[in-house]
C-alpha cells in the first residue's frame, strides 16, 4: 500500500527571505501540521487560537479550517491526503486571533513511498525569524464594560445556534440546491455539484424548526440592544471572533427562508440592515423571489441597484433573485456584470461559480466547464484531467454525461 507525503515551504507574510521547508505523513491533520509551522519557526503556540485559509486569504471564512476551540471547520479533522492538494497550492496560517502572525504556505512536493513517514521533519530552514509577535497591550480577561451587557445577548443567541448542529448536513443540502455556489470546495471539486439532483430536497426535521424560532427571538434581542449601532456591532464581532457572531447572524434570514420561516426571515433581516445593507436587502430580495413575490423582490432590487456602493454584490444578488423567479437569461447577465466590476478575487471567484450554475440550468455545459475551469484558477486548484489523458469513450472531464468524442473530443 503506498503512502502520501506532503512538503511544505512557508514564510512568514512579512519576511519572504525568512524559510521553511516541512515534511508531513498525508494520514496527518492540519492541527499538526500548526504545530511543526509553531516548532519549525520557534514558537511557543501557547493558548493562542489559529487557522488555516486555503484560498491563500487571511479571514476567508469560506475556506477556513480552525483551531477546535473556535467555531467552524475543525483542522484537527482535515486530513491532508483528503484535501486534494496539488504541488503548487498555496494557503494561509494565522497564529493569534487577536496578536497575529501571518504565514504563507506553499506545497512543494507531493510524494508516494512504500512505507508512513513516521513523524514530520523539519528539511530546511533559511533565514532568522522573531518569535515573539507585535506588542499589544494584554486582552482583558472580562467582558469590556461598555460590552458586557451586549455579549450577554450575543452568546445567548450563539448558544441557541450552536443547538441547530446536528442539523448541519441537512441545512448544508437544502441551500445547495438553491446555491450551488455556496460551497465553494464542493462547487469547485465537480461540475455535478451544479445539477439539481431527482429527488425532491428532504422535510428538515422538524425538532429544528422550534430552535430556529428561539434563534430568531434571540437574534432580535441582540439586534434591539445593538439600537442600530454599527460601530458597537463591529467591536462586539471582533470579541466573539472565535464564535463568528457576524457570519451566523448574517446567514439567519436565509436559513429561516429554507426552512419555510419567510416572514420571520423577513422580520429578522428587516431589523439587521444596519449592519451591511447592501448584503441584506440582497438577501430580502430573494427571500421574497423564493416566495413568489416578484413584485416585492423586482422592487427591492431596482432600489438596490440604484446607485450601489458594492456593484459586485448587488448585481450577483440582482442574478440571484432573477435566477429564484426563473429568469435565466436575465439572471445570467446580472452575474456577467457582476463578474466585469469585481475588484477582488473572491468576488470573481463567486460571480464565476454564479454563471456556472447559470449555464448549468441552461444546459450549456460546454460554456459552463470552461468557467469552472476559469474558478478553479481563480482559486489556485489543479486544471482538469488533459484531455490526452481522457480515452475517446471516456465521459467527457466536464461533466455533460456525454463521451469525450461527442462533446470536448469533437
Amino acid at each position: 500500500m503506498a503512502h502520501r507525503t506532503f512538503r511544505f515551504s512557508l514564510h512568514p507574510e512579512d519576511a519572504p527571505d525568512v524559510r521553511r521547508v516541512i515534511e508531513l505523513d498525508g494520514r496527518s491533520s492540519l492541527a499538526l501540521l500548526h504545530l511543526e509551522i509553531a516548532r519549525a519557526f520557534g514558537i511557543e503556540p501557547g493558548r493562542e487560537l489559529y487557522a488555516f485559509f486555503m484560498s491563500g486569504r487571511f479571514w476567508d471564512a469560506s475556506t477556513a479550517f480552525l483551531d477546535p476551540r473556535a467555531e467552524g471547520k475543525r483542522a484537527d479533522k482535515a486530513l491532508l491526503f483528503r484535501l486534494g492538494l496539488p504541488v503548487g497550492k498555496s494557503f494561509s496560517y494565522l497564529l493569534g486571533f487577536k496578536r497575529e502572525r501571518r504565514f504563507l504556505v506553499n506545497v512543494a512536493a507531493v510524494n508516494e513511498t512504500p512505507v508512513a513517514l513516521p513523524a514530520p521533519r523539519l528539511i530546511e530552514a533559511v533565514g532568522e525569524y522573531g518569535s515573539e509577535p507585535p506588542e499589544e497591550a494584554p486582552a482583558p480577561e472580562k467582558d469590556p464594560p461598555e460590552l458586557a451587557p451586549l455579549v450577554k445577548l450575543a452568546e445567548a443567541f450563539l448558544d441557541v445556534d450552536d443547538r441547530l448542529d446536528p442539523f448541519a448536513d441537512e441545512l448544508t443540502a437544502a441551500r445547495a440546491r438553491v446555491e450551488p455556489w455556496a460551497d465553494t470546495d464542493a462547487a469547485l471539486a465537480a461540475p455535478t455539484a451544479f445539477k439539481a439532483g431527482d429527488e425532491p430536497p428532504a422535510a428538515l426535521n422538524q425538532e429544528a424548526i422550534p430552535i430556529f424560532h428561539l434563534a430568531a427571538a434571540t437574534a432580535l434581542a441582540l439586534l434591539e440592544g445593538l439600537n442600530e449601532s454599527v460601530e458597537s456591532f463591529l467591536k462586539l464581532d471582533e470579541w466573539l471572533l472565535a464564535r463568528a457572531l457576524g457570519t451566523r447572524l448574517l446567514d439567519l434570514p436565509l436559513s429561516l427562508a429554507l426552512v419555510g420561516e419567510t416572514e420571520l426571515a423577513l422580520k429578522v433581516a428587516a431589523a439587521m440592515v444596519f449592519i451591511d445593507p447592501e448584503l441584506v436587502q440582497g438577501d430580502v430580495a430573494v427571500i421574497l423571489a423564493r416566495a413568489g413575490r416578484r413584485d416585492e423582490a423586482l422592487a427591492r432590487i431596482d432600489r438596490l441597484l440604484d446607485g450601489a456602493r458594492d456593484p459586485a454584490l448587488v448585481e450577483a444578488k440582482a442574478g440571484d433573485t432573477y435566477r429564484a423567479l426563473g429568469d435565466s437569461a436575465a439572471a445570467e447577465a446580472y452575474y456577467r456584470r457582476s463578474l466585469a466590476v469585481a475588484r477582488t478575487s473572491s468576488d470573481r471567484l463567486h460571480a464565476l461559480l454564479r454563471l456556472v450554475t447559470c449555464l448549468t440550468d441552461a444546459g450549456r455545459e460546454v460554456e459552463a466547464s470552461e468557467l469552472l475551469r476559469l474558478a478553479r484558477q481563480e482559486r489556485g486548484e489543479p486544471a482538469p484531467t488533459p484531455p490526452s489523458a481522457v480515452g475517446r469513450n471516456d465521459p467527457c472531464p466536464c461533466g455533460s454525461g456525454k463521451k469525450y468524442k461527442k462533446c470536448h473530443g469533437a
